[in-house]
Formats: C-alpha cells, sequence, structure tokens
C-alpha cells in the first residue's frame, strides 16, 4: 500500500500546484488520484475525483467529447466496485451514448463499453440482458481482433461467468474452455490468466460434482501461480480457497480447513486486516465449522466477514447480504430467532435494492426466512416465504433447478412438520424428480430426499414403502457418500426403527449394529443421540429375551447420560428403568430393585406426586418386592401405585383390577385376610364386566375369595366361590388337550 500512498502525495501535490487555467492538467491529476484511490478501495474518495474532473470537464468539453466518455466511465467502475449497481449502470450508459455519436460501431472502445454494461447486468441478475451485451461485444471483437487475441479470451470468460450464473453448467465450461484454448495459444504456459482460467474450469467440475477434476484444475491454476507470484500474493490465497472448496464438497472438512486456514495466513501477511480479500477465506472458514457442528466458531468467522464487508464496502452493498445471510443461518442453528430473523431481513432488503426481483439470491433469502419461521414452528409464514421463492424460481430463467427442488423439500419438510403428511409427498417427489436428473446430481441432498420421504411413509403407517426409500437413500450413502458418517448414521438409523416397527427383530439389530459401529468412531463420549441407539438396541435385545445383551447396551447408554452436560435426567430415570426390567426378567432381584430405586430417586425429584410413570416404578418395585417375600414393602409400594392409578385409569381398567389383585395377594401372602379380601373385592366387579364368564382369571379371584373366606369358617361363602372356580375350570380345556 505504500506505493499507493506516494503516488497519492505526488499527485496531490502537482494537483495544488496547477493553476485553474491550465485545466487540461487538472482534470488529469484528478482522474489519477480517483485511479489511486479506486486501486486503495477508497471508492468514495475515488468518486469525489472524478466528480471533479467530470464537472471541469463538463464546463470546458463539448457534451458529446469522448473525454467525458472516459470519465463517465471512471464513475461507474467505482460504483460498481461500491456495489452500486443502479450509478453504474447510469454513468456507462452515459459514456455509451457518447462513444455511439462519435465512435465508428465497431469501435474497441464501444467494445468495452458494452462488455462493463454487462457485467452489470451480470451482477444484478439480469441474465438475458448480460448475454446480449457480451454478444454485442464479442460480435465487434471478432470483425477487428485475430481469433486468438486476448480480449477474445475475456469475453468468452464473461459469457461463461453468465452461464454458471444461469446453472447452465455445460455451455459454461465450454466457454472457460474456449477461453482456456485462446490463451494456451496466445500467451506464455505459465501466464497468470491461464491460472484464473483453470481456476474457472476447476469450479465448474466441482459445481457438476466431478471433485478429481476440479482439484485437478485448481491444482494446475495454484502451480501458475506459484511459479510465477510471490509467495504471498493473494492470488495463491485465491488457489488455496478453490482448492479447498473442493474439499468441503466432499465433506473432507479437515483438508478443507487446513487449505483455508493457508488462504487466511496469506491474506494476513500481504493486506490489512479489515481488506475484503479476507472476507470469502473467513466465510469459508465459518463454513466448514458450521459443517462440524462447532457454531460459535462458525459464528465467529462469519462475523469477521461481516465487518469486513462493512468497513470495506458500506452496509448497502450485494455483498453485504452474503454476510447477513451466513449470521442468519448460524444463529437459528443457536438458538437466536430474534437475530436470525434480523439478518435475513436485512439481507432480502439490500437485495431487493441492488438485484432484479427475479435474482435467484433473493428466492435463497426467502428459502432462509422460511427455513427460521419452519423452526419456529409458525408453519403458515414459512409456506408463504417458501411460495415467494418457488415463485422466483418459476419465473426465471437464470435459477438453477437444484435451487427449485431445496424449495420443494423445504415445502414438503413444513407439511411434514404438520403432520399434513399426503400433501408433503407430492414436494418431497417434486424435489426427487429434479434432484435425479440434475447432470451435477448432489447425492447427498437425493439421499435426504429420499430419507424424508421414508419419514413420511412410516408416519402414515406405510412402513414396507418407508422402508424401500431408506433402502434408496442407504445406496447412495454407501456408493457415493463415503466420507458423509452422518448421514448414513441416519438412514442405519431410521431402518432400523421401521423393523422395529414391523416386529422384524433381527434386521432391526443388524441396522442398529450397523448405526453404532459408526456412531462409535464418530461421537464423543457424552453423545446423547448414541445413548438413544445403545438404548433403542437394548430394547431388542429385550424383547427377543436376551436380556444380558440388553443390559450391555442400557448401560453403555446410561454411562453417557450419567456424564453429559447438560443432563437429562428424564433420559436417564428411562434408562435405570430398562436395566431394571431386564434385571427382573433375569430373577436378579437385588440389582432390579437398586436400578428402580435410582430411577425413582430422579423421578420423584423432577415430577408431580401423581405422575404416571412414578406409579409404574412403584408397581415394579412392589412386585419385587414381593418376589422377596418383603411383604410389607410390597404393599407400601402398591399402595403408592394405586393412590396414582386410581386417579389415571377409569373405575372398571383393567390394569386396575391387575394392581388390586397383585396388592390382594400381597396382603394375603401377611395373613393380613381382612385387607386381601377387600381388595379381591374391588378385583371381582371389575373382571366380571370386562372378561368373558370363563376367564382364568375370574377362576383365580373366585379362588382366592373362596380361601380367604374358609379361612375365617365362612364354610357357606367359601363353597359358593369354590363352586365358580371350579365351574371354570370345567370349561377350560387340560394342559395336554389339543384342539
Amino acid at each position: 500500500m505504500g506505493e499507493f500512498t506516494q503516488a497519492e502525495n505526488i499527485l496531490g501535490k502537482q494537483l495544488k500546484s496547477t493553476r485553474k487555467e491550465t485545466w487540461h492538467k487538472q482534470t488529469h491529476l484528478n482522474h489519477q488520484l480517483g485511479y489511486v484511490h479506486s486501486l486503495k478501495g477508497d471508492y468514495e474518495i475515488a468518486l469525489s475525483y472524478y466528480e471533479k474532473a467530470l464537472k471541469i470537464e463538463l464546463v470546458n468539453l463539448p457534451e458529446n467529447d469522448s473525454l467525458l466518455a472516459s470519465t463517465y466511465n471512471n464513475m461507474a467502475s467505482t460504483y460498481y466496485s461500491m456495489g452500486n449497481f443502479s450509478s453504474a449502470l447510469l454513468y456507462y450508459t452515459k459514456a455509451l451514448e457518447i462513444e455511439q455519436k462519435s465512435l465508428p460501431s465497431d469501435h474497441p472502445m464501444l467494445a468495452t463499453t458494452y462488455n462493463n454494461i454487462g457485467s452489470v447486468h451480470n451482477s444484478k441478475g439480469n441474465y438475458t440482458e448480460a448475454l446480449e451485451l457480451y454478444q454485442k461485444t464479442l460480435n465487434i471483437r471478432q470483425k477487428i481482433l485475430p481469433e486468438n487475441h486476448p480480449d477474445m479470451a475475456s469475453i468468452y470468460n464473461n459469457i461463461g461467468s453468465v452461464y454458471n450464473s444461469l446453472g447452465d453448467d455445460q455451455t459454461a465450461l465450454s466457454s472457460y474452455e474456449q477461453t482456456l484454448e485462446i490463451q494456451k495459444k496466445a500467451l506464455h504456459p505459465k501466464h497468470i490468466d491461464l491460472a484464473i482460467s483453470y481456476g474457472n474450469i476447476g469450479t465448474i467440475y466441482n459445481s457438476m460434482g466431478d471433485h478429481e477434476k476440479a482439484l485437478e484444475y485448481h491444482t494446475k491454476s495454484f502451480e501458475i501461480r506459484d511459479k510465477s507470484l510471490p509467495p504471498n500474493h493473494p492470488d495463491i490465497a485465491l488457489s488455496y480457497n478453490n482448492i479447498g472448496s473442493v474439499y468441503n464438497s466432499q465433506g473432507d472438512y479437515m483438508n478443507a480447513l487446513s487449505y483455508f486456514q493457508k488462504a487466511l495466513e496469506i491474506c494476513d501477511t500481504s493486506h490489512a486486516r479489515n481488506h475484503i480479500g479476507f472476507a470469502t477465506t473467513y466465510d469459508n472458514i465459518g463454513s466448514v465449522y458450521k459443517s462440524i457442528g462447532n457454531k460459535s466458531a462458525a459464528q465467529s468467522n462469519y462475523q469477521k466477514a461481516f465487518d469486513i464487508r462493512l468497513h470495506s464496502l458500506g452496509e448497502n452493498h450485494s455483498d453485504m447480504a452474503i454476510s447477513y445471510n451466513n449470521l442468519g443461518t448460524i444463529y437459528s442453528s443457536m438458538g437466536d430467532k430474534l437475530k436470525a430473523f434480523d439478518c435475513h431481513q436485512k439481507a432480502l432488503e439490500i437485495q431487493q435494492k441492488s438485484l432484479s426481483e427475479n435474482h435467484p439470491n433473493i428466492a435463497q433469502t426467502y428459502n432462509n426466512i422460511g427455513l427460521l419461521y419452519n423452526s419456529m414452528e409458525e408453519y403458515s409464514k414459512a409456506l408463504s416465504s417458501y411460495e415467494k421463492a418457488l415463485s422466483i424460481q418459476q419465473n426465471s430463467k437464470s435459477i438453477k433447478e437444484q435451487s427449485t427442488a431445496i424449495t420443494y423439500y423445504n415445502i414438503g419438510s413444513t407439511y411434514y412438520c404438520m403432520k399434513n403428511y399426503s400433501i408433503a409427498i407430492p414436494f418431497f417427489e417434486k424435489a426427487l424428480i429434479i434432484q435425479q436428473k440434475i447432470p451435477s446430481m448432489n447425492y447427498q441432498d437425493l439421499a435426504n430426499t429420499y430419507n424424508n420421504i421414508g419419514l413420511t411413509y412410516y408416519e402414515m403407517n406405510d412402513y414396507e414403502k418407508a422402508i424401500s426409500f431408506y433402502a434408496e437413500a442407504c445406496t447412495i450413502c454407501e456408493k457415493h457418500l463415503a466420507n458423509e458418517d452422518s448421514l448414513l448414521i441416519t438412514t442405519y438409523n431410521n431402518i432400523a426403527v421401521a423393523y422395529n416397527t414391523t416386529n422384524n427383530k433381527s434386521k432391526a439389530l443388524l441396522f442398529y449394529e450397523k448405526t453404532l459401529k459408526l456412531r462409535e468412531k464418530n461421537s464423543t463420549t457424552n453423545d446423547l443421540s448414541l445413548a438413544n441407539i445403545y438404548s433403542n438396541t437394548g430394547s431388542i435385545y429385550d424383547l427377543v429375551g436376551n436380556y444380558l445383551d440388553a443390559i450391555n447396551y442400557y448401560q453403555k447408554a446410561m454411562a453417557i447420560e450419567e456424564n453429559a452436560s447438560p443432563k437429562n435426567d428424564l433420559l436417564l430415570s428411562n434408562t435405570y428403568s430398562n436395566i431394571a426390567v431386564a434385571y427382573k426378567q433375569l430373577e436378579d432381584n437385588e440389582n432390579a430393585l437398586k436400578f428402580n430405586q435410582k430411577a425413582l430417586s430422579i423421578r420423584e425429584n423432577i415430577q408431580a406426586t401423581d405422575n404416571s410413570d412414578l406409579a409404574i416404578i412403584y408397581n415394579s418395585m412392589a412386585f419385587i418386592y414381593q418376589k422377596m417375600k418383603n411383604y410389607s414393602a410390597a404393599v407400601t409400594f402398591y399402595q403408592k401405585a394405586i393412590a396414582i392409578d386410581e386417579k389415571t385409569f377409569s373405575s372398571d381398567d383393567a390394569k386396575l383390577a391387575t394392581i388390586y389383585n397383585n396388592l390382594a395377594v400381597a396382603y394375603h401372602s401377611m395373613k393380613d385376610e381382612i385387607n386381601a379380601l377387600s381388595f379381591y373385592e374391588k378385583v371381582l366387579p371389575i373382571r366380571e364386566r370386562i372378561l368373558s364368564a370363563n376367564d382364568p382369571s375370574l377362576a383365580s379371584t373366585y379362588s382366592s375369595i373362596a380361601s380367604i373366606y374358609s379361612s375365617k369358617g365362612m364354610k357357606s361363602d367359601a363353597v359358593k366361590f369354590y363352586e365358580k372356580s371350579l365351574k371354570i375350570h370345567e370349561i377350560l380345556p387340560s394342559p395336554n388337550h389339543s384342539l
């Protein structure tokens, strides 16, 4: 930057010493100072010098003088750098009007101005207009320049950039290859412009999903820059950013971060800290941290990019919308919905002022706002935002089909959240149709869509279809997304849950074990989602009667849950209860009691005294004490359970009859016949109402009541109930009876 300051000082001194009569020199010096400040990025100051030059020229020159066109072009270029595309277009148009009157129709200056106006339209998203103007530039240059002239390469490059924005990767690639072919003939093999073309081609291949070729071309670009430029040149940082972006697209986040850090180191040595060159690198680093779940680091880097853009470009520059959207997305993931909404809204306001009304970036911002509303469960507002995005996408030729697929996917997801599954499915299917035919297929998006369709069919209880869509997602992940373990984990888990629901325990176990194999490789020691999979796997072993394996997996879940921060007490209580049940099945009453007590200690502290989950634990503990012949303790816990269950269940509920019966048996075992009879008499009317007259449970109740009457010497009552019991037993088939 020192040479710019020196030039500024020299030119400033000359301008001060120049007399007003020598207006030519004054104009020239103002132009030179404007140019120097423009190179420094001081666009407001640059503009002030160009305006001084223009003021002098308007007094001393005819209105159609070519010098005025040059000034208008300089001013337009400065406005363009400031992101003020409307003013840039205004001044380029003024320049063009003069040039069209004063120059022949095939003059190279006209070609340059057409090119510049095309670039403004390209930046505004007016791609049809941009292509028309670039074509005018091409037509002139084809007439006046040899086919291998570097300026021919430049216009093909610009045309390629429009097709890139339109999502037409093949045509963009063709244009970039034309650029490269000319440059190879016209330039030295290590010329820096070749590096730009290799980089552009690499970016297209990355967009097409051909990461191997993308790396090949970005590496060629880097090799030229590495040999031709100083080691800390910003263009080498650009190559590092491009290579990092390919690794990022592949999900190789550590390599991506390594290259982005190299780019940052170069920026650090070659620029001031607030130079605009830093912004993209900080955004890239933020993107990696976001992908690996380090939200605070992502937010920090996005904020650095924001601060630099604000300082260098001003608050209304179109690139500020990039930063606002990035910050909005990360704030949303961090749960700060108000900040997120504010950021996305500011992005939208900037874009609506600086871009065409159907620009794809505006559609993307509407999608971001929709996602935010969806996360806030404001589904009607989410759908409204998505529909605005979709309207832009359907009315614009400049939209990549993949973007429209994302909007369909988002709409489907919102209808899924609203439990409107029959409407969600068609939107997911629309997304799927687009994703399947895109040449540069995004396998991650495709797998996500298959998974979501599977989830929707699962909620509709169509488990066969759910499993078939999960299987498609699984195939894609295993074939094409080797580094995306998280997506494969989700898919395996979805399949396991579906098989478990359909009672296919062996396949459920198979997929839970596949899930665990990947999760154990990637999870931290306090990962509660891993604990959930351990619990689900344990529950399968529990259901198939393999209680030791069930306990093993439950205890793995417990180890994570006990050390989790923050601790989820209800989750831990459920795990203790699951372990207790498995020990109970193994008749290990001491351990069963121990883990029930752990579960109870948590629930009594955090739940109301009439919570039904407490009643389940009380019942379980009472049953174990009864097995251990500690009848007084059993009675105590049965009574606690009854106090809750009588509020929870209707008076003739079978569950209430069962607990009355268990309490009666405990009293009976204690020889407390009065209380035993009292509870048997509560059991009897319920069972007589809800069971068939010949149900074995009724025979058991009649027999128990009869034995108490007999013990009390009430023979006639005893006989009456024995006869009722006997009548049922006579009707029931004997153990050896075959049907």
